[in-house]
């Protein structure tokens, strides 16, 4: 059984399990649907961030987005 298969996982571990490839996907994914997944997963199952961290996400990401 693969790690895809193994459903032990509730979304929230999945999550925190996985906030670095994720993260990842937001900042470098040229595919708007895989980045938009993403960012739903961590407003849906993250954990409560503040809303410094969540401005700071955001101006990184329309950064990334002028710089393309």
């Amino acid at each position: 059984m693969t790690e895809y298969e193994d459903s032990s996982l509730s979304p929230g571990e999945y999550v925190r399990e996985n906030k670095e490839q994720l993260e990842r996907l937001i900042k470098h994914s040229n595919n708007d649907f895989v980045r938009a997944l993403a960012i739903a997963a961590f407003v849906e199952y993250g954990e409560d961030a503040s809303v410094e961290s969540i401005t700071k996400d955001l101006e990184r990401i329309k950064e990334l987005e002028e710089v393309q």
